[in-house]
């Protein structure tokens, strides 16, 4: 490994990185090293050619061992173990979840604030009874512009000396990608401080074997309520009263018919939950999140693990997708009520 000489700060504006190298390794490899909290902008990468694949990696992996496992990689690091990172900081935040960008120059807008809502009323002859209930309180807010997450996946590699990396896949340089180059390199330098920027020789960085760690597909078999409860109660532990109580309620309505597969989300998928009708290759996505909706994937799960919480998310690979609201039932109803008599059910897209 031969190390070039350090570049001047003049070359990267008003960038104060801790050091800024090019290395070149057995004279073709080269890349460029980031230390920094974050970056908002690409100058530091203003020698990446437009249209360039470049791959974001971390050299050394194993000093950051906790804050991997944190992530969602096993203890053991394993070799092409691949996962959307769980969240941890706004990075990791808006590449696993939908986020919004307020819009300020618009009027207000009107709004409803579903709460799990716990209240004393009158029972008669002087005496009140404790009541609880979902309520709609109505709210204003600036106008909310919503966002797909850039759901980024990283994977272990390790090179032919031993030495482990994580790294993302290879993602084109260009105007279109820049939002979700910043946010994934801050993914590496809000998490461990540092990362890699590689531009060649690719090959070398791709795990012999693929080993998703997204999900955790249960036993096949029938799943008494109380036990899938216990479950969803710790999934959904760090949660308000509110997005718990939606959880459990739409989980154990789905969960009356019957689902032969379930599988829950680890690492960025933390808190969604599937429930699979294996006969009719439908697949019932739910998740705690609360202004969310229930995702009907028509597909065999060896598809469906593959795909990434942006594609799960994108409506066109969703055959149905439900609102939250108070025809929930209603349409859950039409769409699985057939399938316990061996019917077709219906889809219904809002």
């Amino acid at each position: 490994m031969v190390v070039g000489a350090p570049l001047t700060n003049k070359c990267f504006g008003h960038f104060s990185f801790l050091y800024i190298d090019i290395i070149h390794i057995n004279q073709e490899e080269k890349l460029l090293i980031l230390k920094k909290k974050r970056i908002n902008k690409l100058s530091c990468l203003s020698w990446v050619e437009k249209g360039q694949k470049i791959i974001i990696a971390l050299y050394d992996a194993v000093r950051f061992k906790e804050k991997l496992v944190e992530l969602g990689f096993s203890m053991e690091l394993k070799d092409g173990e691949k996962i959307l990172p769980n969240i941890i900081n706004p990075a990791t935040a808006r590449n696993a979840e939908k986020f919004y960008v307020l819009d300020r120059t618009q009027p207000k807008e009107k709004y409803y604030q579903t709460l799990w809502w716990t209240r004393h009323e009158w029972a008669g002859r002087g005496e009140t009874r404790e009541v609880s209930d979902f309520v709609d309180i109505p709210r204003e807010r600036f106008l909310r512009i919503e966002y797909s997450p850039y759901s980024v996946e990283l994977t272990l590699k390790y090179d032919e000396e031993g030495n482990l990396l994580v790294v993302t896949e290879p993602i084109e340089f260009c105007d279109r990608n820049e939002k979700l180059l910043i946010n994934t390199i801050n993914i590496f330098l809000m998490g461990f401080g540092e990362c890699e920027i590689l531009t060649d020789n690719f090959e070398k960085l791709v795990p012999i074997q693929v080993i998703r760690l997204n999900w955790e597909v249960l036993p096949q078999g029938e799943y008494p309520w109380e036990q899938v409860q216990k479950d969803l109660e710790k999934i959904s532990e760090h949660k308000g009263k509110t997005a718990r109580k939606m959880l459990l309620d739409k989980c154990e309505y789905i969960n009356s018919f019957h689902p032969d597969f379930r599988a829950y989300g680890k690492s960025g998928f933390s808190g969604y939950v599937i429930f699979g009708f294996k006969s009719q290759n439908m697949y019932v996505l739910e998740s705690v999140y609360t202004n969310n909706a229930t995702y009907v994937l028509g597909t065999e799960w060896e598809n469906l693990s593959k795909l990434s919480k942006a594609e799960i998310l994108n409506a066109e690979l969703q055959d149905a997708r439900l609102i939250h609201n108070d025809k929930w039932k209603q349409d859950i109803d039409a769409l699985l009520g057939g399938i316990e008599y061996g019917k077709e059910s219906a889809c219904y897209t809002t």
